[in-house]
């Protein structure tokens, strides 16, 4: 049993199961589009945030920090939302300051593409932040770090992307 487990973490690409982190929480509110977080209780960053569009809403919930990437390729065939370049939810994208929520694929990542963050949600269930916020969240998150994410009026997590 210990065996199938850890194969299944490690075929995540999560690594190791780790505690969360004391004192990194980040609450993400869809109903505002801010993001606040804090280190130990006291707000050390507020941002703009960007969520999933109708039929990619981002999942609400309490989730922990599975990795970082300071660069991933992101495709909406490897989210499993369309392998046809002809489907306009079609992408292949370079994401810069990625950090991971799941395993299915919802980060918080920066979107130099989206315009609209704050304003409209755009993504395929990702979070969005602007380029300089993405990179300063990204450059305190810690793997196990707990991200609450709230009213996005999606409880699942379904096929998801930038």
């Amino acid at each position: 049993m210990l065996v199938g487990a850890l194969a299944a973490v490690l075929t995540l690409g999560a690594g190791p199961v780790r505690a969360a982190s004391a004192g990194h929480v980040s609450t993400i509110d869809a109903a505002t589009h801010q993001m606040t977080v804090t280190d130990h209780g006291r707000t050390v960053m507020t941002f703009t945030a960007g969520f999933g569009k109708p039929g990619f809403r981002t999942p609400s919930g309490t989730f922990h920090v599975l990795g970082k990437d300071a660069v991933i390729t992101m495709t909406s065939c490897s989210a499993n939302i369309t392998c046809n370049p002809r489907n306009p939810n079609y992408y292949v994208l370079a994401v810069h300051w990625a950090v991971r929520l799941t395993g299915s694929g919802v980060f918080v990542h920066a979107a130099p593409w989206d315009h609209a963050i704050g304003r409209a949600d755009t993504s395929h269930g990702c979070i969005h932040l602007s380029t300089a916020d993405a990179h300063r969240f990204y450059d305190f998150s810690r793997t196990g770090d707990t991200v609450i994410v709230k009213n996005t009026g999606s409880l699942t997590s379904g096929p998801s992307g930038p």
